[in-house]
C-alpha cells in the first residue's frame, strides 16, 4: 500500500448514498442558480442556501470517497513510468472531479465503472506528455485519452463497459484498429479496483475540503479556462498543451506554466493528510 492510499481515510459510498448525494449535488447546483438569477420564487434566500450547502458537503463526500481509486491508477503509472506519484495523483484528482461533475446515476453505471475511465484519462495525459511515458508517440497517446473519455460516455450511455466494437463503432475505426489502441493501455484489474473500493471502513476523516468550483472561481480568468478545457470541464474533452494553447492565443509552455499555477492552487482539494504524505 503506498503512501498515498494509505492516507486516504474518507468511508466509502454505499449503494444507497449515491442516489440521495447525486441528487444532493443536482439540487444544490439548481439552488446556487436560482439564487443567482432569481429564480423558484417559492423558495427563501436561507433555503436555497442550505441546498446549496447540503449539495456542497455531498459532492465532497463523492470525491473523497473515490480517491483510493485515484491512488490505484495513480500507483501503477509510476511504478510503469517513474513519474512523481504526487503529480499523478493530483491529476487523478481532477479527473475524478470531472466524473462526478458527470455522473449520470439514473443510468444504472456504478460510479467507480465511470470514474475510472475519467481518472486513467487524466493520469495518461499527463503521463504521455513526459518522453513517452507510456511507450507510444504523442499522436498516438492523444487517440487513446480521446478512445477513453468515448469509452467513458459510452459506458454511461448502455451502463456497462462498450464492447470493442461497440467503441469502434463510436470512433469510426475498425475493430482491430480500437483493440491495437486499447492495447497499450495497463488497465488496473478488475479485482485491485474492487479491492480498493471494498477496504474495511477507515477512521472518520478530517475537516471538509474546500468546493472546487469556488476554488476555480478563484483563479484568474485564463488560468481557470486553461485547467477547464485541458480537464475537460466545458464540454467533456480534454485538450493536450497544444490544443489548449490554439484555442487561447497563447503558446503551449505557457499553457503549462498556467496549468502548473493552477494545480498547485487545487491540491487544497485533496485530503490535507495525503497532501502531506504525498510531499514528504
Amino acid at each position: 500500500m503506498t503512501s498515498a492510499r494509505a492516507a486516504l481515510t474518507e468511508p466509502l459510498l454505499t449503494a444507497d448514498e449515491v442516489p440521495v448525494l447525486a441528487r444532493a449535488i443536482e439540487a444544490g447546483v439548481l439552488a446556487e442558480e436560482a439564487r443567482r438569477t432569481g429564480g423558484f420564487a417559492d423558495a427563501t434566500e436561507e433555503e436555497l442556501r442550505t441546498l446549496e450547502e447540503q449539495g456542497r458537503r455531498a459532492w465532497l463526500r463523492f470525491v473523497r470517497a473515490n480517491l483510493r481509486l485515484v491512488a490505484l491508477v495513480a500507483g501503477q503509472t509510476a511504478a510503469r513510468s517513474r513519474l512523481p506519484e504526487a503529480d499523478l495523483f493530483q491529476e487523478g484528482c481532477l479527473g475524478l472531479m470531472a466524473a462526478v461533475q458527470r455522473y449520470d446515476h439514473t443510468r444504472g453505471t456504478t460510479f467507480a465503472t465511470y470514474a475510472l475511465f475519467w481518472v486513467r484519462s487524466a493520469v495518461g495525459a499527463v503521463s504521455a506528455g513526459h518522453l513517452g511515458a507510456l511507450n507510444l508517440p504523442t499522436s498516438r497517446a492523444e487517440q487513446l485519452r480521446a478512445a477513453r473519455g468515448v469509452e467513458a460516455g459510452l459506458t454511461q450511455q448502455l451502463g456497462r463497459t462498450p464492447t470493442a466494437a461497440e467503441l469502434a463503432g463510436a470512433l469510426g475505426r475498425s475493430t482491430g484498429w480500437t483493440t491495437a489502441l486499447l492495447a497499450h493501455a495497463v488497465p488496473a484489474p478488475i479485482e485491485e479496483v474492487a479491492g480498493a473500493l471494498a477496504a474495511p471502513p477507515p477512521p472518520e476523516p478530517g475537516e471538509p475540503l474546500p468546493e472546487v468550483r469556488a476554488l476555480l472561481a478563484g483563479l484568474d480568468p485564463l488560468t481557470r479556462r486553461v485547467l477547464e478545457l485541458r480537464c475537460g470541464f466545458a464540454d467533456d474533452h480534454p485538450l493536450s498543451l497544444a490544443a489548449t494553447g490554439r484555442a487561447l492565443g497563447v503558446s503551449a509552455g505557457r499553457v503549462r506554466r498556467l496549468e502548473q499555477r493552477g494545480l498547485e492552487a487545487l491540491r487544497d482539494v485533496c485530503p490535507q493528510a495525503a497532501v502531506w504524505h504525498l510531499s514528504g
